[in-house]
């Protein structure tokens, strides 16, 4: 492991962003969103890790190389493209599994393949962003590559003990896996995602076909923390629908008032003006409903913005783009500014009640 410890992170936004929650929670979300990645790999380690007990902190690669590879073969038969390059020795090797008839020798043989490449560079890479690292007070485990085998430090410990946190970890995970497959099956095409309120899934607004993501919540969620973008209630869609933290999806400028604005205003239900708010404050009894929120929350939607434009060729990435017609950040605030002077003159509406969260 690299003697560091401070981060090495160099964009300040994704900084800011891991430095507003200590939580090991937010850790693996920084991990998950702003990674580079030129294979999949990221997100079946990601699963695999999640699939152990933590009553052990040193594993071998070999312990994990089992649910590591079932997870990137399942999601390689639905979807090919689980790489940045279409073809290498495993790609062949799984395609022959895949055409075989599946049995323990044939998995095996996978196997043997499998664990020659995939773990080359897997651990020392994935607690990269961008072109820097995390802090060792961050850190997750220590890659130990001689021994073949990692050192899970108390962070991830405590979340393989915490099937709340595992939860919503692997429901994050599995959404950002689906975000960079249909990056990677379009070739890194731009699409402009629509979302659809009647299903809460995204859709391609080019070719209306459906967008290979679980849900408008499962995508969005994360940059917010897993918390209300208005009032910072921990929220969540795993709750009854009637309760107050339930995850609904919000047009944060309404939809009712920007259709009426004409030509050359951005789709309402793109990603841009899409936040995830609690129930209570979307269409509760002192929701926002159809009023524009202040100022402050507005600054916030353009930071959220300016974040996914920092991916690294992600969906969301393009879809920013897109929709906004910008190149750079400073496109994307003269786009958004061009929206929010027609609501500047109202007096914008904001929740009673704001949650802190305890550092």
């Amino acid at each position: 492991m690299a003697n560091m410890t401070e981060s090495t992170i160099e964009k300040r936004e994704i900084k800011a962003f891991l430095d507003k929650d200590n939580s090991t929670l937010n850790t693996f979300r920084t991990l998950t969103l702003f990674g580079k990645n030129a294979a999949t790999y990221k997100f079946a380690l990601c699963h695999a890790l999640l699939n152990q007990n933590g009553q052990n902190s040193e594993l071998r690669y070999e312990d994990l190389k089992e649910d590591f590879l079932r997870e990137l073969v399942r999601h390689y038969e639905n979807n090919p493209h689980q790489f940045s390059r279409r073809e290498n020795s495993l790609t062949r090797e799984i395609d022959l599994y895949l055409a075989s008839d599946k049995t323990t020798s044939d998995w095996t043989k996978l196997s043997a393949v499998a664990g020659k490449n995939i773990f080359n560079d897997v651990f020392r890479a994935y607690q990269n962003v961008g072109s820097g690292t995390l802090a060792n007070s961050h850190l997750l485990f220590e890659d130990q590559r001689t021994h073949k085998k990692i050192t899970m430090t108390d962070r991830l410990l405590s979340v393989l003990e915490n099937p709340k946190a595992k939860q919503i970890i692997n429901h994050e995970n599995q959404a950002r896996w689906h975000i960079v497959e249909e990056a990677w099956r379009s070739g890194l095409a731009a699409n402009m995602l629509s979302y659809n309120k009647e299903d809460g899934l995204f859709y391609s607004e080019n070719e209306n076909l459906r967008i290979g993501l679980r849900s408008a919540v499962d995508t969005l969620l994360p940059y917010q923390n897993g918390r209300c973008f208005y009032c910072n209630r921990e929220v969540s869609k795993f709750v009854l629908s009637h309760c107050d933290d339930f995850a609904d999806v919000d047009h944060f400028f309404p939809i009712s008032m920007v259709s009426r604005l004409g030509e050359g205003v951005p789709n309402p239900n793109g990603v841009w003006n899409l936040v995830i708010a609690c129930k209570k404050c979307n269409r509760g009894q002192d929701g926002k409903f159809d009023a524009p929120p202040t100022r402050e929350y507005y600054e916030s939607l353009v930071t959220r913005n300016i974040l996914f434009f920092e991916e690294h060729k992600h969906s969301l990435k393009n879809a920013i783009s897109l929709s906004l017609n910008a190149k750079n950040k400073l496109e994307i605030i003269s786009r958004m500014q061009n929206v929010y002077h027609y609501f500047k003159p109202l007096a914008g509406w904001q929740p009673a009640i704001t949650f802190h969260v305890e550092d």
